[in-house]
């Protein structure tokens, strides 16, 4: 009845809502993977669990997606069951039940936190795991050299004639190691090369309406300071549109009194006036090759992990020119 056969099985309607009525007053929960294995003509497809924090890029699970669906129905690779598990950053390992208990064929695991990187190099987890960050043994890697980025932009500056940057960030409950990796290339570059760096950011706990919001208050506070650099690493797209809101209504002028540019990949940051350069995640690149990578060791177990590092190309235009 609550299989929802009730009609082949001739149940009479009246009786199947008193059965429904009944099964909602008790709470009662189907179970799914029950459902699954009595299902014997239906075709087993691998069930990838895709961890995700809230606080990473909205725009790269929509663009997975979109991946997966155009490789599944192009026949590039096999079909595959995904299903989102949401955690913040720096607590993973609430997800240790699920990820250690081979729910699931494969695991993806996205830019996290000092502490989740923790969790997963003291876990032992049987099944495919791709990270989309870092480098722990045994496990397999999809990525960009994030240190590299942040010191190219420095290098970029300093060509420049550059001698007092900034690199501006949003405030995070606990850093992706993404950004802090950015970061270290970028400050320790600088360092080397004689320039004077400063990172401006906000308070943890501090409040704003969305990371534009946020921008726009982390440029107020730059400007504020008195000590306004002539270029600045902005390290999030919609934290930038905030602060070049700032700067534009403050007649700074772009390029000529501040350079900028933006690590990611918002369309807005190509039609702004100035055009904005930016350093392009390249989002449909590491969708596509962690599902390719998933798929090949889902073909063949206990492979050799493979490690495999993405260019992020830089967009040149007119607050950076080249």
């Amino acid at each position: 009845m609550l299989s929802g056969r009730a009609d082949k099985a001739r149940i009479s309607k009246e009786k199947q809502k008193l059965i429904l009525d009944a099964a909602r007053e008790m709470g009662y929960i189907p179970n799914m993977a029950a459902r699954k294995l009595s299902r014997r003509n239906t075709a087993h497809l691998p069930e990838i669990a895709l961890c995700w924090s809230p606080e990473q890029h909205p725009s790269f699970l929509n663009t997975f997606i979109g991946i997966l669906q155009d490789m599944t129905a192009g026949g590039q690779v096999r079909e595959m069951r995904f299903t989102v598990l949401p955690y913040r950053n720096g607590e993973l390992e609430k997800l240790a039940s699920v990820l250690t208990a081979n729910y699931y064929n494969g695991i993806i695991v996205p830019a996290v936190s000092d502490n989740d990187v923790e969790f997963l190099k003291n876990t032992e987890i049987q099944v495919p795991l791709v990270l989309l960050f870092g480098d722990i043994p045994g496990y397999n890697l999809v990525t960009v050299d994030n240190y590299r980025t942040g010191a190219d932009v420095a290098e970029i500056f300093h060509r420049h004639g550059h001698r007092s940057v900034a690199v501006m960030q949003p405030v995070y409950r606990q850093i992706s190691m993404t950004v802090a990796q950015r970061n270290s290339g970028f400050l320790e570059s600088c360092r080397k090369l004689g320039m004077d760096a400063a990172v401006v950011t906000g308070r943890p706990g501090e409040l704003y309406s969305n990371k534009i919001g946020e921008g726009r208050a982390l440029a107020g506070k730059m400007l504020e300071t008195g000590k306004v650099p002539t270029a600045v690493f902005i390290q999030h797209d919609l934290v930038a549109l905030g602060a070049l809101d700032v700067f534009c209504g403050k007649g700074i002028r772009m390029p000529e009194d501040l350079e900028v540019i933006v690590y990611g990949n918002n369309e807005s940051l190509e039609v702004h006036s100035p055009s904005v350069t930016t350093v392009q995640y390249p989002t449909e690149d590491i969708a596509r090759e962690s599902i390719t990578v998933m798929a090949e060791l889902l073909d063949k177990p206990g492979a050799e992990p493979v490690r495999r590092i993405l260019e992020a190309p830089f967009v040149f235009r007119e607050s950076c020119p080249p």
